[in-house]
């Protein structure tokens, strides 16, 4: 996939197509380290995917008014369902 680098201010832009996006699981507020290496732009997600996801789930658990033992509660079920 190709994509075409643009100048924004003082930087050079790189869009990212919404397909990676969704393969790492990125989004406007992924913070991003960028460096080079060999010759090629390294881009990667700070945190972990399971950092990440960890903190996609606390924030909608709270948009829901559940705490940190619901989910548990919650993922026990899950989990006690799947054992079967």
């Amino acid at each position: 996939m190709r994509v075409k680098a643009r100048k924004v201010g003082n930087s050079i832009v790189v869009t990212i197509p919404k397909e990676v996006a969704v393969e790492l699981a990125i989004d406007e507020n992924t913070v991003m380290d960028v460096g080079a290496r060999d010759g090629a732009l390294i881009l990667e997600p700070a945190a972990s995917r399971w950092d990440r996801l960890v903190l996609q789930v606390r924030h909608e658990a709270a948009l829901r008014n559940l705490n940190e033992d619901d989910v548990a509660d919650a993922l026990a079920k899950i989990r006690g369902r799947n054992a079967r």
